[in-house]
């Protein structure tokens, strides 16, 4: 499908947005609901009006959340939605297949990095050599999403547990998690902005896109720690935390990766149709066109877990995927 290009302004959206205000349906007008990340949310919601002035009888409504929590939504609460999409691809087959999706298809890609203000204490000593110094200085705040909710929240751990081995500190992944206080984790990684803007926190770690699109200073890993670069996902794989899992009590093993966000329609949406315009939106090269002015990098062509269950409408715009080392099983209870 080929949509045309609209030049957009960047938004300034609320980290949690949801638009039912701008976007209520009206008479017999159709809804398009969409669950995203939160690292999703300034792309998502500028591809969603632009896909409304594309299809005027489509109204919107956006719900941003930590990935987990917006799986949760329709696993736990029942809720319903016509397009998923995580941050990490892995959520949908770990926490919805086979019961609530049968496919998803992996769209864009992201590195972690450790952003910051000038009023960051020690912000101008910092580099990609001696930020783990920096922060057990005395004084110095530091925070990360939550695990359970959000996979930034998660790569964080992975990525101190790689750079233990990278950097051949031993302790240093328990030292980073004992020196930061649970006062300093929030649902997800965008609530974190807020309160380094303040000055509360010295530090907090952020997808790149997240820190880009808020202007933001940031300590740019090496391509082994950043859980960014797909040749290393054989040194990634010898991370490994646990999470909460699909019930109460269950936790999941997540395995270090490369980042890879992915989408998906459930077996439950309540406009399929819609749904399916939408995705293919995303996939199209003015979708990704959106994506590249929120830095994020899109994965061109989209790459589908199982083509032959996509909706026909989407099976030319995809590429079969192949699950980076250690991808596959990694998961369980």
């Amino acid at each position: 499908m080929c949509y045309p290009r609209v030049v957009a302004a960047v938004l300034l959206v609320a980290p949690a947005a949801v638009f039912p205000s701008c976007h209520r349906p009206s008479g017999d007008q159709r809804r398009l609901i969409v669950f995203n990340a939160g690292s999703l949310t300034v792309s998502f919601a500028q591809m969603l009006d632009e896909f409304k002035r594309l299809h005027p009888g489509i109204a919107s409504q956006q719900e941003s959340s930590g990935s987990l929590e917006a799986a949760r939504k329709i696993t736990d609460l029942g809720k319903q939605c016509d397009v998923l999409a995580v941050a990490d691809y892995d959520v949908i087959p770990a926490l919805l297949m086979p019961e609530h999706a049968d496919w998803y298809a992996v769209f864009a890609r992201n590195r972690m990095v450790l952003a910051y203000t000038p009023k960051s204490k020690f912000s101008g000593e910092i580099n990609e050599k001696n930020w783990f110094e920096i922060l057990v200085r005395p004084g110095v705040e530091y925070g990360h999403s939550d695990p359970d909710q959000d996979p930034a929240g998660y790569r964080t751990l992975l990525h101190w547990q790689l750079a233990e081995r990278y950097y051949n500190k031993p302790g240093l992944y328990q030292e980073l998690q004992a020196r930061m206080p649970a006062k300093n984790i929030r649902p997800k990684s965008v609530e974190l902005i807020a309160l380094l803007q303040s000055g509360e926190l010295d530090y907090t770690y952020e997808y790149r896109s997240v820190a880009e699109q808020n202007k933001l200073q940031f300590v740019v890993f090496p391509p082994e720690i950043d859980l960014g670069d797909e040749s290393k996902a054989d040194f990634y794989a010898r991370a490994s935390v646990r999470v909460a899992g699909k019930k109460p009590g269950d936790t999941i093993d997540i395995k270090g990766m490369p980042i890879l966000f992915g989408l998906t329609i459930p077996k439950s949406a309540p406009d399929k149709s819609a749904a399916e315009q939408f995705v293919a939106f995303v996939f199209s090269p003015e979708g990704q066109a959106f994506m590249k002015d929120d830095f994020l990098l899109a994965v061109s062509p989209p790459l589908a877990s199982d083509v032959s269950r996509l909706p026909p409408g989407l099976k030319d715009e995809v590429a079969p995927f192949r699950e980076p080392i250690a991808a596959s099983g990694t998961r369980n209870k």
